[in-house]
């Protein structure tokens, strides 16, 4: 019998079940490959931002709420609906595996899903559908896979179709949007974990569009959180550290889980939820002329119908914006509350900086040195005003309830 993915969720196999002989249970809910563990890469320069002062533009229009018209590395998993993640286990035969796969689906069977959930107000689901049987043996030693810092995309491709071959045509990868590969814990070769959004072809003809290889660091370093940082690149998100030179907070702190995975603030920046269509074009606040405008913003990690952002074009693709973090939700462990200053270059890309967060007290030494540090007491509070240099003050009026009135003094 050829056995499907596809409605996996309901089956709740017995026998001849969907995704083969497994026990499967009920759901938890440019080509690049990313890297988390350490959240390093291989050294390589890095280009300029183009975060600058803009020219004054009347060209600028707020259609949109002046959405850019695309970002660099959009990704090829939806962030809206229901987004399908087939989990397979694998071991090797110099590292056999020495736990059950329950044990490892544990971990990321409920917690990961809830994220998304709160994360994107309800609008993102993800779907687990692991195939528990067995660890599908590797056809080579764990060590064979060159599974570095100096990962190939053409080794990582090799590791993930042995995968697949090993998994055989048995199993029907119908309907699945996103690929897990989960190595047998204590497997120490296979480190970090990273994402590909090239294709790949399972045994029984299906074609996967982006697929993630989990590493010791799931099991380790981060938890479960590093699915939600390794699915956000399936989305198109990028990561927000500098992949050549200084420390993992430098350009963002403790805020936003693309970041530091382990982060004090962990909740995506509004500029992220906006580009995955988790906030609405009417939630962000466009200026597009000179000129002092008031505005009231809620809290990101709160929903609502209110505006969560206030965004200032400085040219078709950089923004000075400004959001509210709070200690609610996801956030709870946040040193740093209010609003939020940062600048965010849609036409950057990972490792780049494409998001900066502004350091409104700078050499303050920041809030918990071990999430974030430095940066992650720039939130402003009530009373007080900062002059970007980019052409933009943001004076915060009032704290009313949850909510932050604000001044923004544009010059663009």
């Amino acid at each position: 019998m050829d056995m499907s993915l596809t409605h996996a969720a309901d089956a709740r196999i017995a026998a001849e079940g969907s995704f083969g002989q497994a026990r499967v249970r009920p759901p938890s809910q440019t080509i690049t490959t990313y890297v988390t563990e350490s959240q390093s890469t291989p050294t390589r320069e890095l280009p300029t931002t183009s975060i600058s002062p803009a020219e004054p533009t009347s060209e600028l229009e707020p259609s949109a709420g002046c959405r850019p018209i695309s970002w660099v590395g959009d990704g090829r998993a939806h962030s809206v609906g229901t987004l399908r993640a087939a989990l397979i286990f694998v071991d090797f035969p110099d590292m056999p595996a020495n736990t059950t796969t329950e044990e490892l689906y544990e971990l990321v069977e409920a917690a990961p899903a809830e994220l998304f959930n709160e994360m994107s107000y309800g609008k993102l689901t993800l779907e687990l559908v692991p195939l528990l049987d067995q660890f599908y043996r590797m056809p080579a030693e764990s060590s064979s896979y060159n599974y570095s810092r100096a990962l190939t995309t053409e080794a990582h491709l090799k590791y993930i179709n042995d995968a697949l071959t090993a998994v055989g045509p048995s199993v029907s990868f119908a309907g699945i949007d996103v690929l897990y590969v989960l190595p047998a814990k204590y497997a120490n070769e296979i480190s970090f974990s990273t994402s590909t959004a090239i294709d790949v072809t399972a045994a029984d003809g299906t074609v996967i569009g982006s697929s993630i290889t989990y590493g010791q660091d799931l099991y380790f370093s981060w938890g479960f959180k590093t699915v939600n940082h390794e699915t956000g690149h399936t989305m198109g998100l990028p990561d927000l550290y500098p992949y050549s030179g200084g420390e993992v907070p430098q350009w963002v702190g403790g805020f936003d889980i693309m970041g530091l995975i382990g982060s004090q603030s962990p909740d995506y920046f509004a500029w992220h939820k906006w580009r995955l269509g988790w906030i609405d074009d009417n939630q962000v606040d466009c200026i597009v002329t000179a000129g002092k405008t008031t505005h009231r913003i809620s809290p990101i990690e709160v929903a609502g119908e209110t505006s969560k952002l206030v965004a200032v074009p400085l040219d078709s693709t950089a923004y000075v914006l400004a959001e509210v973090r709070s200690n609610l939700g996801i956030d709870g462990d946040a040193c740093g509350m209010g609003v939020l200053l940062y600048t965010a270059d849609a036409a950057v890309g990972s490792g780049d900086g494409p998001i900066r967060v502004i350091d409104t007290k700078p050499n303050s030494g920041g809030c918990d040195l071990e999430k974030g540090g430095e940066l992650n007491d720039a939130p402003l509070g009530a009373g007080s005003s900062y002059d970007t240099g980019l052409g933009v003050t943001i004076t915060v009026m009032a704290q009313e309830g949850d909510d932050y009135i604000i001044e923004v003094d544009s010059q663009i």
